[in-house]
């Protein structure tokens, strides 16, 4: 209790931590929620999310793909070879996309008899029994199907040994994904967080990998020396945001390609005016709404490698043209940027 204590009053002071303690009840319930995930969204998820669309949800992720490839089409900068593996990354790429199809993609904890009042016990038994699935599986190829977590979580990601895209349900309800808006609105929200995970296949961390997820870079230092050229202009201006820009660099690369993408996906639609457009900037503003406790951001800002909401909200959008039509923005303006001072990568 002591050591509790003493550990709960630093992650308070110093790590934004909560200042009172939940009570048994929900302590009980995260426990189970955190050990038995993917065993609980099974149950849960098809409740929860009845009649899901799943195929609006496949179509938007087509579509963001079919963008980036548009893109790295059109791409002037990128050598032969380097344009051949990025837009080869992109159309191979898995979407998993909802929840887990079968047992394989599942991949659920181990069967075991617990006791109903030994719960440090049970969890003892719950890690022995993971540990000897990890080591048994040392000797074996482990299935790119499966997923790391459970369908309920809110949130999306890209693994790059297995060049696949996650997209849980859990994340697939507002400010995200609505099914009563349009495919426009939605790419303002979801399609802009599918680009983000799509590019990070070809980012500066996605291009030392290939198509099969082995390491090897396929990108030449012509290639490299561009590609740092056009994102270090985004270090800059994150620092005079207040942010660190070398930490958050890659995931406010992610954010560049996932707004370009999902705009020019969305532009796409000849009935896309300028009141859709307001939607749409609206959207991915939605989608970055956040509100902290001081000490909490405090934290955020020193080891997050995502900027704070806002900032992934005013930062990016300036670095669209549309944006400042869309809302009659002047030059000179705050959410005007220079010319010269516009990152665009893809």
């Amino acid at each position: 209790p002591e050591f509790f204590k003493k550990r709960f009053e630093f992650a308070f002071k110093h790590l934004g931590g909560p200042k009172v303690r939940p009570d048994r009840q929900e302590r009980c319930t995260t426990l189970v929620m955190h050990k038995y995930s993917k065993e609980l969204d099974s149950i849960l998820w098809p409740r929860l999310f009845k009649n899901f669309p799943k195929q609006r949800v496949v179509a938007l992720g087509e579509r963001i793909r079919s963008s980036i490839l548009l893109s790295l089409k059109n791409n002037k900068w990128l050598s032969k070879q380097a344009r051949a593996e990025a837009t080869k990354k992109i159309k191979t790429m898995k979407l998993q996309l909802v929840s887990p199809m079968n047992n394989e993609e599942w991949d659920f904890n181990p069967t075991a008899k617990y006791s109903s009042d030994k719960p440090i016990a049970n969890a003892h038994k719950l890690t022995k029994l993971l540990e000897d699935k990890t080591i048994a599986e040392f000797k074996k190829t482990l299935s790119p199907y499966r997923w790391e977590w459970g369908p309920l979580i809110v949130n999306a990601y890209y693994s790059v040994e297995y060049n696949k895209f996650v997209l849980p349900v859990g994340i697939l309800q507002p400010p995200f994904f609505d099914a009563n808006l349009s495919d426009e609105e939605n790419l303002g929200g979801l399609g802009t967080v599918i680009g983000h995970e799509m590019g990070h296949s070809i980012d500066d961390q996605g291009a030392k990998f290939d198509s099969h997820g082995v390491l090897k870079s396929w990108r030449g230092p012509d290639d490299t020396k561009e590609f740092e050229k056009r994102t270090s202009v985004l270090v800059s201006q994150f620092d005079h945001a207040g942010h660190n820009g070398k930490l958050t660099l890659g995931e406010n690369i992610g954010d560049n390609v996932g707004l370009t993408a999902s705009l020019q996906a969305a532009s796409s639609n000849p009935k896309f005016d300028n009141d859709t457009r307001k939607k749409f900037f609206l959207q991915y503003a939605h989608v970055w709404c956040s509100l902290y406790r001081p000490s909490f951001e405090e934290q955020q800002l020193k080891t997050n490698p995502h900027s704070l909401g806002w900032a992934r909200t005013n930062e990016q959008v300036k670095q669209q043209a549309a944006f400042k039509e869309t809302f009659q923005c002047k030059d000179g303006d705050k959410m005007v940027l220079p010319p010269d001072q516009i990152v665009h990568i893809w």
